[in-house]
């Protein structure tokens, strides 16, 4: 997660997911890994006793992060896509109102718009 090239500004997320249901996860703001269910909470407790594998994960930021960032902002950034606008008006099914308007916004990037 990045919103600038500059290494405090990154933070490195790893998830793991089990049927679609992430149970466990490091975040480098948190420093620690993260259970979600019974089973990401057991193993949590065990990666976070084991001190070298806990630093090889916060170094993950410095170490795969800042050299990709570049990379990653200038691609992914850098770009945007005009969005295309519906606008209609509608009759809503129960309500007071005689009408309403319904702005619809489609295929725009970045999607956090």
């Amino acid at each position: 997660v990045f919103n600038s090239t500059e290494l405090k500004d990154i933070e490195y997320v790893r998830s793991l997911y089990c049927n679609k249901l992430e149970f466990l996860r490091f975040d480098s703001s948190v420093g620690t890994f993260v259970g979600f269910t019974e089973l990401g909470v057991k193993n949590a407790a065990r990666l976070n006793k084991d001190q070298r594998l806990l630093a090889a994960a916060k170094a993950q930021r410095g170490k795969y992060c800042q050299p990709n960032v570049g990379n990653w902002y200038k691609t992914a950034l850098t770009k945007s896509a005009p969005p295309t606008v519906r606008l209609r008006s509608t009759t809503p099914l129960s309500s007071h109102h005689p009408a309403m308007l319904v702005c619809s916004v489609y295929d725009f990037y970045p999607k956090q718009i």
